[in-house]
């Protein structure tokens, strides 16, 4: 009888071992990975900006180089990621104006220039 529960007490440790392991594997391979390594905020006239640096990966983050966003309010206005062992794209010199906002990456520069709607009831616009 003891023999039989030992049995069966190291045979459901493997199961459950096993189930554990083949999680943390499959999450290893396929699993969703996102870190962020620097943040930095920039006030304009039109609301906040942020900016930053996050390691975003698919599968195993291996030597994974980085990648810039730059968001206003609740949109993504830029997000480039860096190859292997390059400096650019990597999005810096952040500058605001009134309605516009600048920057570049090392390969260009670019101009935002964001201009409020206002609501106009009586004009509908579909996509």
């Amino acid at each position: 009888m003891k023999r039989v529960q030992t049995s069966l007490l190291i045979g459901g440790s493997m199961l459950i071992v096993g189930f554990i392991a083949g999680r943390v594997l499959q999450h290893a391979k396929t699993g969703y990975h996102y870190k962020v390594l620097e943040q930095k905020q920039y006030s304009s006239a039109l609301g906040p900006i942020e900016w930053s640096c996050v390691s975003e990966s698919i599968g195993m983050p291996f030597l994974h180089p980085g990648t810039t966003i730059i968001k206003f309010g609740n949109r993504t206005i830029y997000k480039a990621q860096r190859d292997f062992q390059e400096s650019s794209p990597y999005a810096r010199h952040i500058t605001t104006l009134s309605n516009s906002i600048t920057w570049d990456d090392g390969d260009f520069q670019y101009r935002l220039v964001v201009t409020p709607i206002t609501n106009n009831s009586s004009v509908i616009s579909q996509p």
